[in-house]
């Protein structure tokens, strides 16, 4: 089997292994991303209409975007620096310091060109597929004088191949592009390949699929092959070196041992959704026959309420005759809405977005909301580290790369002229930070205990106890002063109060 038939076989599997999710992918789309295509997608644009007016209820919908939101500033956010940039081999300090300035130099060279770019814009659509279950990109370098271009990859284009190390080792879109549309994509930096076409065919779309297959004939070298068929035939194939050469970064929320395709958290609020929208159908239809109700008369000759009563209308009927009675629904709806308002706090909470609450009529501390919003904080620790590891650092490493080729990022490298491999790192957890901060309060607080017990008496050594709760609690941010600190202070306090004293009139 060629090249070529290998790599196509394996697109195929990977369509396949899509497709044996097709079918939760396509509903969780139905309630959290509506307007967006399907994996199952059907042609009939009626069906769709059908669809949206029997949708009742959109908080998936809108949990979905805050989601979305909440994603690009916990882990990309616009003004702040997402990495910092670390020598990659082992140097002096002295060394770490000469290089310093340059590191400085490629950061603000690399958040420099994203600010340029369209990122944040496709970013708010990754993140959303991302919270069905995978989120796909192509960066693509649309010359130096042009900021590069993000491309959100929807889930029906999207398809990916798993190693057997669990990693991402195939990723690829599919498109159907007419002509025009491929020299538009590519003409630019491929004009050879997709040269214009200005005769009679140039609106037939043709199945064009572009991506990256792993290449690991050379063990511990990040290599790819990009490559571009066009109705299965391999019109293009580049060989791509180093981190940040793959042009379409994936990132999946979970994986299973047997897919590249896992659930994200929107999965686990689907049933709940569902339950809504049919209970905002229910509802409606409650009020409706509350308010609209049927009713039944007397039929007496004279009265005729078959096309119902209009208000304001007057209705002769004979004498004695019985007036209209209405069929009230005997419905509770004052259960149902309790019932929708924790099915609203249960999806936000499996969307994680959720937020510190008061149940009762007393406010909470300030200790327990803080300790309440580390714990919120806390569960994004779940995909974090794989956002990280397939997104953060992958988009980072794409733009150093694009301008490393551009000539813009030069080597990092020492006096005597070594060159100094660097990398990007992410910097600490936020939820880590606010748990730091609540053990500080906690201790300081343990502090003025200690203080009223020596008031009243009790023998306490304050300076020792506070070092011993220190070192039990692992508190790292309380400085205590040395002995020497206390005695200087003591001394010139002293000296403060003697001068005030000689210098006060006699009593």
């Amino acid at each position: 089997m060629t090249d070529t038939k290998t790599v196509l076989a394996r697109i195929a599997a990977a369509r396949q292994d899509k497709a044996r999710h097709a079918t939760w992918i396509d509903e969780t789309l139905r309630l959290a991303l509506p307007t967006y295509r399907r994996v199952n997608d059907r042609s009939d644009s009626s069906l769709r209409v059908e669809e949206q007016d029997d949708q009742f209820d959109n908080e998936l919908e809108i949990v979905a975007e805050d989601f979305a939101s909440d994603m690009i500033s916990t882990f990309t956010p616009r003004h702040e620096r997402w990495v910092l940039f670390e020598p990659a081999d082992d140097l002096t300090e002295g060394q770490k310091k000469e290089i310093a300035p340059q590191l400085a130099m490629i950061g603000d060279a690399v958040f420099s060109e994203l600010e340029r770019s369209n990122y944040w814009d496709a970013a708010q659509e990754c993140f959303a597929f991302w919270g069905v279950s995978a989120m796909m990109v192509a960066v693509s370098d649309m010359g130096p004088l042009n900021p590069l271009h993000f491309q959100p990859i929807e889930i029906p284009d999207a398809l990916m191949e798993r190693g057997p190390d669990g990693s991402v080792t195939g990723k690829w879109r599919e498109m159907n592009l007419t002509t025009a549309e491929q020299n538009m994509l590519w003409g630019a930096s491929m004009g050879a390949y997709f040269p214009p076409h200005r005769g009679a065919r140039k609106d037939k779309k043709s199945k064009v699929i572009e991506g990256c297959d792993r290449d690991w004939s050379t063990p511990g070298v990040e290599r790819w092959n990009y490559r571009i068929f066009v109705d299965d035939k391999e019109r293009v194939k580049f060989t791509y070196e180093g981190a940040g050469s793959c042009p379409i970064i994936a990132c999946r929320f979970r994986q299973q041992a047997d897919s590249a395709w896992g659930p994200g958290p929107f999965k686990k609020a689907t049933p709940r959704a569902r339950v809504l929208d049919e209970l905002a159908y229910l509802n409606l239809k409650g009020l409706g026959r509350a308010i609209d109700p049927a009713f039944s008369y007397e039929e007496d000759g004279l009265a005729n309420f078959e096309g119902g009563m209009q208000p304001g209308m007057a209705y002769a009927r004979a004498p004695g005759s019985e007036a209209p009675e209405a069929f009230l629904p005997d419905v509770r709806f004052d259960a149902s809405f309790f019932a929708a308002d924790e099915m609203r706090k249960a999806i936000k909470r499996s969307c994680y977005q959720d937020r510190p609450e008061q149940p009762g009529d007393t406010p909470p501390t300030l200790g327990q909301w803080m300790d309440e919003k580390a714990w919120n904080t806390r569960r994004k620790e779940l995909p974090r580290d794989r956002c990280v590891r397939e997104w953060v650092l992958p988009i980072i490493e794409r733009v150093a790369w694009i301008l490393t080729k551009r000539g813009v990022l030069p080597p990092v490298k020492l006096k005597g002229g070594k060159v100094v491999n660097c990398r990007p790192i992410s910097p600490l957890s936020k939820a880590k930070d606010l748990e730091d901060m609540n053990l500080t309060g906690q201790v300081l607080a343990m502090a003025s205990n200690i203080g009223a017990a020596m008031q009243v008496g009790v023998p306490v050594d304050a300076k020792a106890t506070m070092e011993n709760l220190i070192h039990t609690a692992k508190e790292r941010h309380i400085v205590m002063k040395s002995d020497e600190q206390i005695m200087a202070e003591q001394a010139a306090a002293a000296m403060a109060q003697g001068g005030m004293d000689a210098g006060a009139p006699p009593v």
